[in-house]
């Protein structure tokens, strides 16, 4: 796993956040202090998830998630692929390969 800056945890003063990593669109999220980052590709199609009035929706098919953890609210066994975010001197990188 490599650590990726993702920036300092200061910038982000709206909880989600869209962030990008390597070129990738991911949403930031904070629950109880612990940082995630979540795909923002939708597991049924691909399709893009968007962030809306601070939700986190699929406009192809409807699919609506839930901002901390990325599960999904229409089929509960579907997410967002999560990955781990650790911080370090105020500044958060995300744990992930590089491909």
């Amino acid at each position: 796993m490599n650590e990726i800056l993702i920036g300092s945890k200061d910038q982000f003063t709206a909880i989600p956040s869209e962030v990008k990593v390597n070129g990738k669109r991911f949403f930031l999220t904070e629950a109880d202090g612990v940082y995630t980052l979540l795909s923002s590709r939708c597991p049924h199609a691909g399709y893009a998830v968007e962030l809306e009035s601070g939700e986190l929706e699929c406009p192809l098919h409807g699919w609506t998630f839930e901002v901390h953890t990325g599960r999904c609210h229409n089929v509960p066994n579907a997410r967002l692929q999560p990955y781990e975010v650790i911080e370090k001197e105020g500044n958060l990188f995300a744990l992930m390969d590089i491909s």
